[in-house]
């Protein structure tokens, strides 16, 4: 008998493979193949029912969408029988593999975007460092002090790092209370364009261009700047903390997304889970074998702490992240999770926001494009390739 699993992650291979082999062993007769393939090729496999795979690695926006079209097993099946399994994951990173009373994945690493920033900017200046709850309003201002103090005109840095990308201005639109597109994903007019998104957009571009306190920038994950002492405080993936903490010492801190005074106190999780494809015909052996996977401190589920949130409250605990208080700050902020994003292997989706989204921000932030005028444009032109 085989069962077949298939990751995106190459770099989990051999602690996978580490752990189907000791599954074999306590199972004569099993033979389990680790096949690595990309994200976008699981998503399409499953949605076109051309996937060999039992069990499968999905991120994102993929858990929900193959679990609403029924290409996964729902967990329910062995859950309902085994209660304690549930209590083993945190909570909050644990109800975001639950979709529409279906649980389509048993999650394994969790994370999302937040701001990371220097304290030695902020002691110089005289500034408390950010509280928990702080809105953009409260961003902006601090900015705007940390330049004054901290900057010298003409030296290249800046107080802040907010980057033009679509995904990070999606955060943005989100605290606002809207989205880049509807939530059936059809429809852009409205949503793109609305009041709240011109505003938000609106906010970030005179960040840069008015109050000249951050760059001009569309870069993704970069960490440079707040390495280099270029950036007093930048917003990206908490997955660099594990990069930050050598270097930056106690003079790294990490906070909360803000939000808008009339928007939502809200984030976007990053979450990547194992889940059992509605074709397989080893239904219980796949259970098992996905029990060994992410329910148990193994090579796997030690390996992603570093830069993960460990879903796992043991392995969170193993690595001394409870003691932690940067990473605690981040597991509370999984508490304002928001829907699950669209992943990157949703190809079609994810280079659409790329090709049409990311120049039109562009163009906002280097040109100094109207940003009504630029949102209004980009809604039409989304629309158009939606309903292509």
């Amino acid at each position: 008998m085989q069962l077949v699993v298939h990751i995106d992650e190459p770099w989990q291979k051999e602690s996978v493979e580490q752990i189907t082999r000791r599954f074999e062993a306590s199972n004569p007769g099993v033979k389990i193949l680790v096949k690595v393939v990309p994200s976008g090729e699981i998503r399409t496999a499953l949605f076109n029912g051309e996937s060999d795979a039992d069990l499968v690695q999905l991120f994102n926006g993929d858990i929900v969408d193959c679990s609403r079209n029924e290409l996964l097993l729902d967990l329910n099946i062995w859950l309902r029988q085994n209660q304690e399994l549930k209590s083993l994951f945190h909570p909050s990173i644990f109800r975001l593999a639950e979709t529409e009373g279906r649980v389509a994945v048993l999650p394994l690493s969790a994370s999302m975007k937040g701001i990371f920033y220097n304290k030695q900017w902020f002691d110089k200046a005289g500034i408390p460092y950010p509280l928990e709850g702080w809105t953009w309003n409260d961003f902006e201002e601090i900015a705007v002090r940390l330049q004054r103090v901290n900057v010298r005109e003409g030296d290249g840095r800046f107080a802040a790092r907010i980057s033009f990308h679509h995904e990070y201005m999606g955060l943005l639109l989100l605290t606002a209370g809207t989205d880049w597109l509807s939530p059936d994903r059809k429809r852009a007019s409205g949503y793109t364009n609305s009041v709240k998104s011109v505003q938000a957009v609106t906010w970030a571009a005179d960040l840069v261009r008015k109050h000249q306190v951050a760059g001009a920038t569309q870069a993704y994950f970069l960490n440079s700047d707040l390495l280099r002492n270029e950036s007093g405080m930048i917003l990206d993936y908490y997955n660099m903390l594990h990069e930050f903490q050598p270097h930056l010492k106690d003079d790294l801190g990490v906070a909360g997304l803000p939000f808008f005074d009339e928007g939502n106190r809200v984030n976007e999780p990053w979450v990547c889970g194992f889940g059992i494809s509605s074709k397989t015909g080893n239904s219980e052996l796949a259970w098992s074998l996905l029990c060994e996977l992410t329910c148990t401190s193994n090579e796997l589920t030690r390996l992603v702490t570093e830069g993960s949130i460990a879903p796992l409250r043991s392995v969170y605990s193993e690595a001394g992240h409870d003691r932690d208080p940067l990473r605690n700050t981040i597991l509370a902020e999984l508490a304002n999770s928001a829907q699950l994003p669209v992943s990157a292997g949703n190809i079609a989706l994810y280079a659409l926001l790329d090709q049409y989204v990311n120049p039109a921000l562009a163009r906002i932030v280097f040109e100094g494009a109207d940003v009504k005028e630029t949102l209004d444009d980009l809604a039409i032109v989304l629309d158009g390739k939606l309903q292509d």
